[in-house]
Formats: structure tokens, sequence, C-alpha cells
């Protein structure tokens, strides 16, 4: 019954329209609108599919051994720092409910305790900030209107400044030395990042602006795209034109419950029986 009132209502919303179209544009733009659902359902649910899959890979190589206790103890990590087997160097917060910070065995193995320490320091930042949180909903809400650009952009900003907020919250109270050191590791490694839904201080997206920011103090500027701002603007002019579009739609309803949506000018609806008929 809903998808029944679903196409209905799709149908007769270009019957309202001001603009009238021939029979054959108006069914190219009935197909139009369903193919931009179809999409957006698509990547949501691709969205979703890729966090489970992430979370499953984490679970799956989790380690037993935690080093360094005494200093996740002097930090106030203690149960939220997660060892994870793997070839390759990255740290990263991940995690709705219970947020984490995730580092793989060969950064460990990798960096001094010094440095192990400042990418502690960076990661907590994020936890402390439940910038997982808002990163996620961020990449839904992204997945959710595929056609605003802008989105993309908006949340590239936003990683950026959350990530120097972190390296500065890591080297608070000493030297940058040590995220230095880290940089210049993590540039030599290349880590396998490719996470976008979750801070981490090895973010490709960001690591060469925080970089620069860091050696010269540089002040970063969030870079929006006249492109993606014009496309953005227009499809939601697109929206705001549906949305007061004016449609007159009647429902039916028999012994209480809903039967079907029926548009004023619709031929059916004036030739249907009295309600008294029906009953």
């Amino acid at each position: 019954l809903l998808v029944h009132h679903t196409v209905y209502f799709c149908q007769k919303i270009t019957h309202a329209l001001s603009l009238q179209l021939p029979g054959n544009l108006r069914m190219f733009f009935i197909i139009i609108i369903f193919v931009v659902l179809l999409f957006t359902a698509v990547k949501f649910f691709a969205t979703l599919l890729r966090i489970y899959r992430f979370r499953s890979h984490l679970l799956k190589n989790t380690s037993r051994h935690t080093p360094f206790a005494p200093l996740l103890k002097n930090l106030g990590l203690i149960d939220k720092v997660v060892t994870i087997q793997s070839e390759k160097p990255f740290a990263f917060c991940f995690g709705i409910r219970s947020p984490k910070i995730y580092v793989s065995s060969a950064l460990i193995s990798l960096f001094t305790k010094d440095e192990f320490e400042t990418i502690l320091r960076h990661e907590k930042q994020h936890l402390e900030s439940n910038d997982t949180l808002t990163l996620f909903v961020a990449h839904i809400v992204e997945s959710l209107f595929p056609f605003f650009p802008i989105l993309s952009d908006l949340i590239i900003a936003y990683r950026t400044e959350r990530e120097m907020l972190a390296d500065k919250a890591a080297i608070q109270g000493g030297a940058n030395i040590n995220l230095i050191s880290v940089f210049n590791k993590l540039l030599r490694y290349k880590p396998n990042y490719n996470h976008t839904m979750t801070p981490a201080i090895a973010d490709p997206h960001t690591l060469e602006i925080r970089i620069r920011s860091l050696m010269h103090g540089s002040l970063y500027r969030p870079i929006i795209s006249w492109k993606n701002a014009l496309l953005s603007l227009f499809f939601l002019g697109v929206m705001f034109f549906f949305i007061i579009v004016p449609i007159e739609a009647t429902e039916l309803h028999v012994d209480g419950h809903d039967v079907m949506v029926f548009c004023a000018q619709s031929h059916y609806f004036q030739t249907l029986p009295t309600y008294s008929s029906l009953r």
C-alpha cells in the first residue's frame, strides 16, 4: 500500500506542475525522479555496508596485547586503546556508542615511546570531542543527499580543522619535535588509510596542510569549490520548487483504515461511489 501511495503521488505531482509537459516528457521526468531516489538509496546502503565491513575487519584482527600500559594509565586511556594486528602503520578513532582508539602493531613497533605518546594524545582529542560520531552523521547525510557536492567540501574543511586541533593537543606542554618526527615517518611509510569516516593522525586528505601549518605557522582557509556550490544551489532550487508545488490530494478511508490516496483532479476519484455504498 505504501509503494502504491508513493508511485501514485509521484505520478500526480507531474500533473500539478505549472509547466504542462507532453506525455513523453512527463514520463521521462518520472523516470529521472526514480533514478535519483534509487541512486540515493544505493549510496546510503553502500555507506552502511562499508562501515559494517570495516568494523568486522577490526574485530577479526584485534590483539589482546596492550603495550605501554603505564602510559595508557597516565593518559587516562585504560580500556580505550585497542591493538590491531597489521603490517601497516595506522592509528584512528572508531565507534559510535563506545568509541576507542585503534592502533596497529606496525605503528607500535615503528615509533618511540615519546612519539607513541604524541599519537595517543592526538587521538585522545578526537575521542573526547566525539569527532567519530560527528563524522559518521556527516557522511550519512552526505550519502542521503548525493546531489549536494558542497557537503563534501564542508566535511573536508571540518576534518582538517579537527585534525589541526588534535595536533595542538598532541604537542600541548611540550615541543613539536615529536609530532614532526611522526609526520616524517608516516610520509615515508605511506600508511594504508582510506577510511574517511574515522578521524586519524595519518589522514592523507589533511596531512600536507597540517605539516605546513606546523612548520611555517600558516593559517588554514577552507576551500569551497564554486562548481560544487553552484550545483548544490541548483539542486536546492529544484527541491524547493517541488516543495512549493501545490498538490490537492484526498485520502480514502474505509472502516477507519487508509485505502488509497487520490488527487482532487483525478477522474477516478470523481467517479467513486459514495462512502455509504462502500460500507
